[in-house]
């Protein structure tokens, strides 16, 4: 599929909702029903992660992130990367960082306050409204695993 060329104004209301988007993550809950379009559909990796139909509203996706970020002191997101858009989808890599505590993931070996580095990439696919309609996932969760001496999820 060729690229679609993105205009100035685009590259700033994705740029915008990128970063509201990195609010979320950080902790803005309020910003969820601001950027989620009702129904929103989520494409997570298959190890370490929820079913994706239960994340349907705004609500579930908050308490995901929440119950992500209540894992780890000094819970902290960043762009490390873009974003780039490319007609409705709005391409970021980010850095997460924390130090573990306790929670997820299950059976960690390692001692609380262990520092805790995530990387990953969101692919965003907005729809008509200038809102999240789409989410796709990818991350190095399994080297968090690995970190913390957390056993590796099975299929």
């Amino acid at each position: 599929m060729p690229s679609t060329a993105t205009t100035p104004r685009q590259h700033d209301r994705h740029t915008e909702l990128w970063d509201k988007w990195m609010e979320l993550w950080n902790g803005r809950r309020e910003r969820a029903d601001e950027i989620l379009a009702p129904g929103f559909v989520l494409h997570l990796p298959q190890y370490g992660m929820p079913d994706p139909a239960t994340l349907r509203t705004s609500e579930q996706f908050v308490a995901w992130i929440d119950a992500f970020r209540s894992s780890y002191e000094n819970a902290r997101i960043r762009t490390d990367l873009g974003p780039f858009a490319d007609g409705d989808h709005v391409i970021g890599r980010w850095i997460f960082q924390g130090s573990w505590q306790h929670g997820r993931p299950a059976g960690v070996t390692a001692a609380p306050g262990t520092p805790v580095t995530l990387r990953g990439a969101d692919i965003l696919r907005l729809d008509d409204t200038g809102r999240i309609a789409e989410y796709w996932l990818s991350d190095d969760l399994l080297d968090v695993y690995v970190g913390l001496g957390a056993p590796l999820p099975s299929p």
